[in-house]
């Protein structure tokens, strides 16, 4: 199994819901439109039968401007030419829409050529963004125009190498992961692996300049940035990629501490940091909101059929997608299938825990972007669509 291959499994379902917490009436949205229509984007839920399907998102860049991403093949015969490290020959494209929030008008267009492998495009702060297309990754200011690069060269000596890319809550830092794997153990049920690398690296976010960096000898498998750290996985060789902690910018790795986690009783969750201060982490039938040492401050317990897919913090605001379970047999109709559909959106204000606004969704994958002030931007089939916060 290939090392990115996790980009092609639903994410780790939980049966939560905060009882009587996410109740706020479904928003109408301030705006709409048809990215079908208008910029012939295919289908954001399209099926998923290659990795550089999944390669589309919608981000805000500032409070003003709202951008929406997708990879594509190119509808034009590609002519030969040599490939490069930002997307080889052509045939696929990445197309860029930045629009304005007020009312969803284009401001503007980019194109670039990328590969089938990678690509990604991420806020950072100020109106700046990166994209990665291929082994490069690019800074634009709010402006749109290039500040720096940065190679993202591959050693091929294994099978399974890839480089990661985190931003910070803040936006002020970059974070990028090179990992190669060099063996797994043949007879674990999750080819669990035995030998690997991880090298990290701490980018300016103004220039993409090195900071800070470090090596583990182990395999990180889940994580994502904080402030001055990262949420991690485990970083041990056959370590439970469940148990996660803070790895400082030296390479020291601490359990993050959960109210409702016991060793004992080991469930499946994912954590994640909201700021320089707080955590959120779902799963084990629990939404939690906490500081490192502290007392939980925003909570959710599970409800019959309903489970948290995933979560994104903005500010004081915490967006979550509500999922519903369900299952079908497979074509020979004799193995059941587990499957989810997101059912809504919603948004709530940690502290107060008020929810502010819920958007519903009506197809099988969703993608959305939570802005520091409360506005949601959902992406749901064809439609993309703008909720603001309520008073």
């Amino acid at each position: 199994m290939k090392l990115w291959a996790k980009l092609l499994v639903l994410p780790v379902l939980c049966g939560l819901m905060a009882p009587g917490r996410d109740r706020v009436n479904v928003a109408e949205p301030k705006w709409r439109i048809d990215l079908k229509e208008k910029y012939q984007f295919d289908p954001f839920d399209r099926e998923v039968t290659f990795r550089w399907t999944l390669h589309q998102d919608v981000l805000f860049l500032s409070p003003d401007k709202l951008l929406v991403y997708q990879v594509s093949r190119s509808r034009a015969p590609s002519r030969l030419v040599p490939r490069d490290a930002s997307g080889g020959g052509g045939n696929f494209v990445l197309d860029i829409k930045i629009l304005s929030t007020q009312d969803g008008h284009e401001i503007k267009a980019m194109r670039f050529t990328t590969n089938a492998e990678a690509t990604q495009v991420m806020a950072t702060r100020d109106g700046r963004f990166l994209v990665r297309t291929g082994e490069v990754l690019y800074l634009y200011s709010a402006n749109f125009e290039k500040i720096a690069s940065r190679a993202l060269p591959l050693k091929r000596q294994v099978q399974e190498e890839g480089w990661e890319i985190g931003v910070s809550p803040s936006g002020a830092e970059v974070t990028l992961v090179h990992q190669q794997i060099f063996k797994r153990d043949p007879m674990s049920p999750t080819s669990a692996v035995e030998k690997a690398n991880a090298e990290v690296e701490v980018l300016d976010e103004e220039t993409l300049a090195v900071l800070k960096s470090f090596s583990l000898p182990w395999f990180i498998a889940s994580w994502s940035a904080g402030e001055h750290l990262l949420v991690t996985s485990k970083p041990a060789a056959n370590a439970d990629s469940a148990s996660y902690g803070l790895l400082d910018f030296n390479g020291n790795w601490s359990p993050l501490l959960l109210a409702w986690y016991s060793p004992s009783q080991p469930c499946a969750y994912q954590a994640s940091a909201l700021d320089s201060r707080l955590f959120v982490t779902f799963g084990c039938g629990n939404l939690s909101v906490f500081p490192q040492n502290g007392q939980v401050i925003f909570s959710f317990k599970d409800a019959s059929k309903e489970f948290v897919g995933s979560v994104k913090g903005r500010g004081s605001n915490l967006a979550i997608e509500i999922e519903r379970h369900f299952t079908r047999m497979d074509q020979t109709g004799n193995i059941p299938i587990a499957m989810a559909r997101p059912l809504r959106i919603s948004v709530f204000e940690v502290r107060s825990r008020r929810a502010v606004v819920s958007a519903a969704t009506h197809r099988g994958r969703v993608y959305y972007a939570l802005a520091s002030q409360g506005a949601l931007a959902v992406v749901d089939g064809t439609s993309l669509a703008l909720y603001q916060a309520g008073p």
